[in-house]
């Protein structure tokens, strides 16, 4: 009985093994966002969908931000003005960016934040 059941859980990882092997790329986890990806969008002609999609991001990241400290999350981390329009947003994260190039080896998300937080610091 043990014997079988072994047998069986070995058959079954190699089925799971040869199923992966196989897995379209549409289940692949995307490769990371980077900071220097969101860059790339940001600095994309104006009116662009690239363009775009770097102000939506911008604007999703202030957006999340001011959620979180609606729900009473007490972080600190940036105070951008809830009316600041998207084109300073991108204007502040690229001028930061540019110069500080070694920041945008890591996750956009993380770029952004401290992007903002030198932009946009909050008052104690």
């Amino acid at each position: 009985m043990l014997r079988r059941i072994s047998g069986l859980f070995l058959a079954s990882m190699l089925l799971v093994g040869a199923a992966q092997a196989q897995m379209p790329n549409a289940l692949q986890p995307p490769p990371p966002f980077l900071g220097k990806d969101l860059l790339g969008l940001c600095q994309a002609a104006e009116g662009s969908a690239q363009r775009s999609g770097c102000l939506r991001y911008l604007q999703a990241a202030v957006a999340m931000y001011e959620s979180l400290v609606g729900e009473g999350k007490e972080i600190s981390w940036f105070c951008a003005p809830r009316e600041a329009p998207a084109a300073i947003l991108r204007q502040q994260f690229v001028a930061y960016a540019v110069e500080n190039a070694e920041d945008m080896a890591q996750d956009a998300i993380k770029a952004v934040r401290v992007a903002f937080t030198d932009a946009f610091p909050c008052q104690e």
